[in-house]
């Protein structure tokens, strides 16, 4: 249950973003932010594999551990990829709404990160040392 309330926050907060941003009047650079965050979306997909992940923070029941590709420097690409998104949007285009959409779409995110990652610990064994080689989301930062 706590999983799919913060999936559902997370695209709330993405659907807003989306109706509150003027596209026509968005900076070429955010062009060149979003993308960014879509190249890393679809890699990290590329990577991980259909059917090897959830957009709920639950583990596949069958799923494979992936620690190559992206997410040999981070362990949550798609999670960064929308943190890129939203800066673009915002940078780009700031107003107080879309900075308040954006706070709470990371705070939702950072939420689901660590749930998640209590979940992969006990579902995966090599998680808990993947976790000590590898950052969240920011490579050799955070």
């Amino acid at each position: 249950m706590k999983g799919k309330i913060l999936v559902t926050i997370q695209f709330s907060c993405l659907a807003l973003l989306f109706i509150v941003t003027n596209w026509l009047a968005l900076p070429w650079w955010s062009f060149l932010l979003i993308g960014v965050s879509g190249f890393l979306a679809f890699w990290a997909m590329y990577v991980m594999k259909p059917g090897n992940f959830n957009v709920v923070p639950y583990p596949v029941e069958n799923g494979v551990m992936i620690s190559r590709g992206p997410y040999k420097l981070i362990r949550h690409p798609m999670y960064t990829s929308i943190f890129i998104f939203s800066l673009a949007l915002l940078s780009g285009q700031f107003d107080y709404y879309k900075l308040m959409i954006s706070a709470v779409l990371v705070t939702d995110l950072v939420v689901k990160m660590i749930f998640e990652e209590g979940l992969l610990c006990k579902h995966y064994p090599g998680y808990k040392s993947y976790m000590e080689k590898t950052k969240r989301v920011i490579p050799f930062v955070w």
